[in-house]
Parts: structure tokens; C-alpha cells; sequence
């Protein structure tokens, strides 16, 4: 008996899974940082989502926001930022107006970290679309960027709330 051709949903959400599977693999995190035992050990999911979010934000940002960011309680925030602190992969600093607060910047080894892991990120996808014409690849694009532009965000019931955190 012939199975039905699965729907889209069921193709696309099988496939997230995958990639979400591969990224986190430490195989996968070892090839994106090559050589490099410093790219290697940022490469950890979180570890790497921290430094992430820090990307862009010359001002910094607190624990706090930090932990919003990347979907991590504080405690564990505060936890990673000593980790990247004591690797030299971030800064930190007092927030202006309120010496109570730190901000927590990148630092010029963690930005060229950041760099580094996404060049060989990028370097992964452009061999995964090796075989695509250019026509494809393009539209693959615009599809994918559209469809994680629409993606449901801030809608999860499992996610705990942070009250009173700066």
C-alpha cells in the first residue's frame, strides 16, 4: 500500500528537525571552526548564541537581556558570561548612569570568533546548495527568508517568565 506523499508542514518541520539535529551536533560545530580550538569551544550552542547576541550592540547588554536573548535563565547567563569572560570573548563594563548594572560587550577576540564560526557556517551552506542553479539558490532564499519572517515567535506556553529582571 502506497503511503500518501507527506504535506509540506510534515517535509518542512522533518527537516527543521534535521538541521536543528546537525547544528547542534559537536561533529557539525568542529567543522564550522576548522582548526581552531578557540572557535571550537564557542562553538557550543549557547556559548555561541551568547556571543551572538552581543554582535552589533557597540552599547553592550545586561545579564538580564542577555539571557532573553538567548533563552537561557539568568543564572545560567551569568555563568556563561564568567566562562566568556575568562576567555577573553567579552567585556564588561558598568552601565552609564547605574554603576549597579554591568553591560557585557564583545571583545575584538570574541568579534573575530563570531566572524570566524559564520564564515564557516556560510562556507557549510554554499556547499549544501553546490547543486542548485543560481535561479534556485536564489528563490531557496527568498522562500526561507520569508518563512522565518512569518515563523510564530513569543508564543510558547512552556516558556517561563522573567519578572523584575534588568
Amino acid at each position: 500500500m502506497n503511503r500518501p506523499e507527506p504535506e509540506p508542514d510534515e517535509v518542512i518541520e522533518r527537516a527543521l528537525v534535521r538541521i536543528r539535529r546537525d547544528q547542534q551536533s559537536r561533529r557539525l560545530q568542529r567543522r564550522a571552526a576548522g582548526d581552531d580550538p578557540a572557535a571550537a569551544s564557542a562553538a557550543s550552542a549557547a556559548r555561541f548564541r551568547y556571543l551572538d547576541a552581543l554582535d552589533g550592540n557597540k552599547n553592550g547588554l545586561s545579564i538580564s537581556q542577555i539571557a532573553e536573548a538567548i533563552d537561557v535563565d539568568r543564572p545560567r547567563a551569568s555563568r556563561l558570561t564568567a566562562e566568556l569572560l575568562a576567555d577573553g570573548l567579552i567585556e564588561r563594563d558598568t552601565a552609564p548612569g547605574d554603576s549597579r548594572y554591568a553591560r557585557i560587550r564583545l571583545a575584538a577576540e570574541g568579534q573575530d570568533l563570531v566572524d570566524r564560526v559564520r564564515a564557516g557556517r556560510r562556507g557549510n551552506v554554499a556547499e549544501a546548495l553546490a547543486a542548485f542553479t543560481d535561479d534556485e539558490a536564489r528563490t531557496f532564499a527568498a522562500l526561507l527568508e520569508r518563512f522565518v519572517d512569518a515563523w510564530p515567535r513569543d508564543r510558547s506556553p512552556l516558556k517561563p517568565e522573567t519578572r523584575g529582571e534588568r
